[in-house]
């Protein structure tokens, strides 16, 4: 945790890292400090905090020694990534292991690896893989193609817990040596196009050295495929450099599990405007998340994903993506648009999993956190056709004056008809009159004045009225993707408590928090009288708790309206809960969205009647 640049370590947070007592991670930490004085780093408690910092951070060159020096104890995994290793060493076996061996192999008890049966059994349903229980032990029954595909899961997955680029020298290779493995990696990085990922291909070919070595080999699928002329030729590269035959299914395999993971692409960009269901789907997301316009980058790397999607299907590529979790804690809504957009533009047979979908709502993720940010200020461009300095003059002193302005470019009045998308304007500041102009303008001096202030001041004032805030424009829908119908509910009391209760109920039975947090809200809201309305007629309930697990929402609807001292009429209350300061932000800017939209809000106040 130190080599990956945390600096304080709460005991409470590594409890339930590592699934041990405060004990055992206190007397932990008195050794880990220790340690740590060795290599001149100082690790010191902060007494009745339950905390322990670092002085100062490790420069890079202290951290990379701290991480060969972990690397030559071995790492110790969090119950997480023992779980996975526990996978990983049952797949890669193909005979009975027994919990004494399993035990040995990921350093915990007979009686931890026995607890973890279960969860290692549901997971592998995924890959229609079977846990047999039998006298010697246990072994994961299936097709060689299905356990592949489960290792390259259980790697991706160590990968991102382990926040490392590459997880490979961290498995047991019983088939591959050192200097092998450290060819591969090399050779990956130079043979592959830009747009491939050498740390993928590298899990990939690991994985085919050490299954045909072992005996286990592919078969060419039922399907034809067409495998690029590029991708055979490295692949027949590195089975002569490794002393492999090429073998059809393992190429094959190898090409499609690259192509479902969006991990190979060639040097062409795809046409994406002649695929009409993707057109219609890209329109259905913008309506849906209140997206008014992609630029033709956004499209091409949407589309890359969407082919993706599709390929897995075709190719019968199965996933668990290790970031699922966190993008739909993080993005619940863009999740939830995301399946509603496919499974009312493609046939039943198309939709696939969630994890299938996670790469094409990151993708939205990405540009509507672009949106988000660029929202908070107007995007302008600057037009002076008197001169280069005139305009720089002008553009500076809009940015001293007005620090909500961003000037996203000083443009010629040629460029008016030219951009899509959001390289649009909000509006353009110009030292001569446009006529024509598709976009909202205001003509200023180059010098700019008092009056010259006022009038951007005014023009500012009316654009925004002129707007409104009428961003998202579909069905109830959009509510139900910030708030599931399962947290909303109708209550039939205006006594404040029993309101409390309700709300963090409903946050409670989908466990985004533990029970003492109604407590927590108890404090702020009753004792406190921390109790406002966001918007007329909705109350907004949060607190400050360290019994978060996750962030969400719920909604209560008042049946009677809670009335407070004339300072309170409320017809609905909202309740958020967060675990820290940043992990709400995505949620709470949708949220703003739907309040700022005259109908959203009167669906949330008066749910039952519109319902």
């Amino acid at each position: 945790m130190i080599v990956n640049g945390h600096t304080q370590f709460k005991l409470k947070d590594t409890e339930d890292m590592f699934k041990v007592g405060e004990r055992t991670i206190r007397y932990d930490m008195e050794y880990v400090s220790e340690w740590l004085k060795t290599y001149g780093v100082y690790l010191d408690h902060a007494s009745g905090q339950g905390v322990w910092e670092l002085e100062e951070m490790p420069d890079a060159g202290k951290r990379k020694e701290l991480d060969e020096a972990m690397n030559l104890y071995g790492r110790a995994d969090a119950a997480a990534e023992r779980f996975l290793l526990i996978i990983y060493e049952l797949l890669m076996q193909d005979l009975s292991q027994s919990l004494r061996q399993l035990a040995e192999e990921v350093d915990v008890s007979r009686g931890t690896v026995l607890q973890e049966m279960e969860k290692v059994e549901k997971w592998s349903e995924v890959f229609n893989l079977t846990l047999e229980r039998g006298r010697k032990g246990f072994v994961l029954a299936g097709s060689e193609r299905d356990k592949r595909l489960a290792l390259l899961s259980v790697m991706s997955q160590l990968e991102s817990a382990w926040n490392s680029m590459n997880p490979v020298p961290y498995l047991n290779w019983s088939e591959i040596s050192v200097k092998e493995m450290e060819t591969a990696a090399k050779t990956a990085e130079e043979e592959l196009p830009p747009d491939g990922s050498p740390t993928a291909f590298l899990k990939v070919w690991m994985l085919h050295m050490q299954r045909v070595r072992s005996g286990r080999t592919l078969s060419v699928g039922d399907k034809q495929i067409k495998i690029e002329e590029w991708f055979q030729a490295v692949w027949e590269r590195f089975c002569r450099g490794f002393n492999m035959e090429p073998g059809e299914g393992e190429m094959e395999f190898a090409y499609c599990y690259l192509s479902a993971t969006s991990n190979l692409y060639n040097g062409s960009e795809p046409d994406f405007e002649t695929d009409k269901a993707f057109i219609s789907f890209i329109e259905e997301i913008s309506t849906r998340m209140g997206l008014t316009g992609f630029n033709t980058q956004h499209l091409q790397h949407i589309f890359k994903e969407w082919r993706a999607y599709f390929y897995a299907g075709d190719c019968g590529i199965q996933f668990i993506h290790p970031l699922r979790q966190k993008v739909e804690e993080q993005y619940p809504f863009i999740v939830f648009h995301v399946k509603e957009a496919l499974t009312s533009h493609m046939p039943e047979s198309f939709i696939r999993n969630t994890d299938s979908m996670i790469p094409l709502a990151m993708s939205f993720a990405t540009i509507y956190e672009k949106a988000s940010f660029d929202n908070e200020r107007y995007q302008i461009w600057v037009m002076c056709p008197g001169g280069i300095a005139a305009g720089r003059l002008l553009t500076v002193s809009l940015m001293k004056h007005f620090p909500q302005l961003e000037v996203k470019q000083t443009a010629a009045v040629s460029m008016l008809h030219k951009t899509e998308g959001w390289e649009k304007p909000d509006f353009i500041v110009s030292t001569v009159t446009l006529p024509d102009s598709p976009y909202p303008y205001v003509t200023i001096n180059p010098i700019i004045t008092d009056n010259e202030i006022k009038k951007m001041e005014h023009f500012i004032k009316d654009l925004k009225q002129k707007n409104g805030s009428t961003k998202i424009t579909e069905t109830t829908d959009s509510i139900h993707a910030l708030i599931p119908p399962s947290r909303i509910c109708v209550k039939d009391s205006t006594d404040l408590d029993e309101i409390l209760q309700t709300g963090v109920a409903l946050l409670e039975q989908d466990h985004i928090v533990e029970k003492h947090f109604l407590e927590d809200i108890r404090r702020t809201i009753i004792e406190k009288n921390y109790l406002y309305e966001i918007v007329p007629g909705l109350s907004f309930v949060h607190t400050h708790s360290g019994h978060v697990n996750r962030a969400g929402f719920s909604l209560l609807q008042l049946k009677q309206p809670y009335i407070e001292k004339d300072r309170l009429h409320s017809h609905a209350v909202l309740f958020m809960a967060t675990p820290d300061k940043y992990a709400h932000l995505p949620q709470l800017q949708y949220l703003y969205q739907l309040l700022t939209n005259a109908d959203r809000v009167q669906q949330i106040l008066h749910w039952e009647e519109k319902n």
